[in-house]
């Protein structure tokens, strides 16, 4: 569909010994980072790059980081570990822009972009500035236009490019052209996260997101990275093809032509990559399945999560072939090209740029906040956030108005934590509320990590006993997932009392454990020196704590006066029971 003119590239094979290995760094935010296997389709583009690559010529290694932002990946901790590996004639390609008109500026993305450039350079290493991959936004009424969600932050990455002089690879402009080609329905279904019912099993209730990529898009737009790789004008950035593996075609084919609304493009792979193939009936058109360059019907796929017969998904092999999407009234197309690999490749993408303005706007709009929208305010149950699995801190119950069994007090410190091991009933976008406490007058800061960063600011409450909500939307991972809160200030963060999703379903996953039993003033328990009793009057106050040593404890031993209490019973850091007690 899309197959542009060619410009034929000398492949010359030549022995691996002529080139030295080198690694290859991949940095940048949500759209560049590896994705856990429960947001599948969802993947990042530097998570599938490396296949692009022959594996004894080049490594490549993904550091990319959800959430970041160039001033908060320099600052967070992430691009450390990528400078310290750093070798002579190794590359960085930098990709940010799209976070840091929210967690940063102008100035920061220009300062952090330039220390990351020129300390990758003192390195001997060689940077190359990525643009973002445009939003695929096609508001407004001009059918050429895709809305620049990230304003000037493009801008200002072309003209780093060239005061720091770093070659840059322009993925702003190359997207707009490739987005604009294969239109918005395309755009939304088969190369970002917009999925339907049923699609996937991660995705029970599907998916509406318009800026991350699925599998194929952000192999599409990895691909275009190494189309530009093989004809930039920077001499180092294209010795870079000659590390490139060989490329294999996949024909695909639709028949009766013109049954579907839609149906992935061909293109080229290389070996071991995984291909997805995927159809769209227009109305009325009865799909019958996919086909093979021998004509037979294909079945399974390589991913178990696909649960659409319109989707087929395969391992790449070493030779070119064909695939036929066949129709009521249409037979499968068999193959008969000769399986080589490509020795000839798309340079650009269609629509050249001649109304593109690459002045910096002159709004504000880098300043302005935007009126803070939420997918649902509706929390369906709050979980309670005392007795973290691991964290810096302590839970506390010195605080009236908690919901649970206390609440946890972050360490006065950066980057203190606290961390729950979490199990989601599908992936995708909802709300999570968070109720806290604190007393000040200056904004505390959360990233709230779930396989990406979620910073999340609190503003004082009146005091340490009244309790607010603050709200994040975040994209929830299928299945099981660690999710992580860190401080950003060295004063902690607030105290927690519980949190909760605007969705059913979500549990946290404790650990089996023996029960107590309570008779009289008589709590039995099982001999475990990590066992600990806790035990609260009716306003919430910690009154007494102990040690298991025996089977039986006698409360009346441990409270100075008769009343209702609140008993908790502990291993290690998770509550494996709790009752109340009439102590006399």
């Amino acid at each position: 569909m899309i197959w542009q003119s060619l410009v034929a590239i000398s492949m010359v094979i030549a022995p691996a010994a002529v080139w030295a290995k080198v690694t290859i760094y991949m940095c940048g935010d949500s759209t560049m980072q590896d994705w856990n296997a429960g947001y599948y389709p969802k993947q990042g583009i530097g998570q599938n790059f490396g296949y692009f690559f022959d594996s004894g010529l080049a490594t490549v290694k993904n550091h990319g980081a959800g959430g970041t932002a160039a001033e908060t990946y320099y600052n967070g901790g992430k691009w450390a570990p990528v400078k310290n590996a750093l070798q002579k004639g190794d590359y960085v390609f930098i990709k940010f822009g799209i976070n840091d008109r929210n967690y940063s500026s102008e100035a920061g993305y220009r300062t952090y972009m330039t220390k990351m450039i020129n300390e990758a350079k003192a390195k001997g290493a060689y940077p190359i500035i990525v643009n973002p991959v445009r939003r695929s936004d096609f508001r407004g009424t001009k059918q050429d236009s895709i809305y620049e969600s990230y304003h000037n932050y493009p801008i200002i990455a072309r003209e780093l490019s060239k005061t720091l002089n770093t070659p840059i690879i322009d993925m702003d402009t190359l997207s707009r052209n490739y987005l604009l080609s294969v239109g918005q329905f395309y755009a939304h279904h088969y190369l970002n996260v917009v999925l339907d019912k049923g699609e996937y099993s991660n995705y029970a209730n599907g998916n509406n997101d318009n800026l991350h990529f699925q599998q194929n898009g952000a192999i599409a737009f990895g691909r275009i990275i190494t189309e530009q790789l093989r004809v930039h004008p920077d001499a180092q950035v294209k010795k870079l093809a000659d590390y490139l593996a060989p490329m294999y075609k996949v024909d695909v084919k639709v028949s009766p032509a013109g049954s579907d609304q839609a149906t992935t493009i061909s293109s080229y792979y290389p070996k071991g990559m995984t291909v997805t193939l995927k159809t769209t009936p227009k109305s009325g058109k009865k799909f019958l399945g996919w086909y093979d360059g021998n004509g037979k019907k294909v079945s399974g796929n390589a991913n178990a999560s696909v649960k659409s017969d319109k989707i087929y998904t395969f391992v790449m092999g070493s030779a070119s072939t064909q695939y036929t999407a066949v129709y009521e009234g249409g037979t499968a197309e068999k193959y008969t090209g000769d399986g080589k690999a490509l020795t000839s490749f798309p340079t650009g993408t269609p629509k050249k740029l001649s109304d593109v303005a690459y002045s910096v706007e002159t709004t504000a709009k880098d300043t302005v906040q935007e009126e803070e929208k939420h997918i649902s305010l509706d929390i369906k149950n709050f979980i309670d956030a005392a007795n973290p699995d691991t964290g810096n801190g302590a839970t506390e119950a010195n605080h009236e108005g908690y919901t649970g069994n206390g609440f946890f007090n972050f360490e006065n410190a950066l980057n203190s934590t606290a961390e729950y091991k979490m199990k989601f009933p599908s992936a995708g976008y909802v709300t999570m509320g968070i109720r806290y406490s604190f007393a000040g007058t200056e904004e505390r800061s959360l990233n709230v990590y779930l396989d990406h960063d979620y910073i999340v600011k609190f503003k004082p409450t009146a005091d340490w006993d009244t309790w607010d909500t603050a709200y994040v939307d975040l994209d929830l991972i299928n299945g099981e997932g660690i999710l992580k809160f860190i401080s950003m200030t060295e004063n902690g963060g607030p105290n927690i009392d519980a949190f909760g999703f605007s969705v059913d379903g979500v549990e946290r996953i404790v650990p089996e454990v023996e029960t107590t039993s309570l008779k009289g003033d008589i709590l039995s328990v099982s001999k475990n020196k990590n066992t600990r009793i806790d035990v609260f009057d009716m306003s919430g106050r910690l009154v007494a704590r102990k040690l298991s040593g025996s089977d039986n404890i006698d409360l009346s031993d441990i409270v100075q006066a008769s009343g209702i209490y609140r008993i908790i019973v502990r291993n290690g850091k998770h509550k494996f029971s709790a009752t109340w007690a009439n102590i006399k």
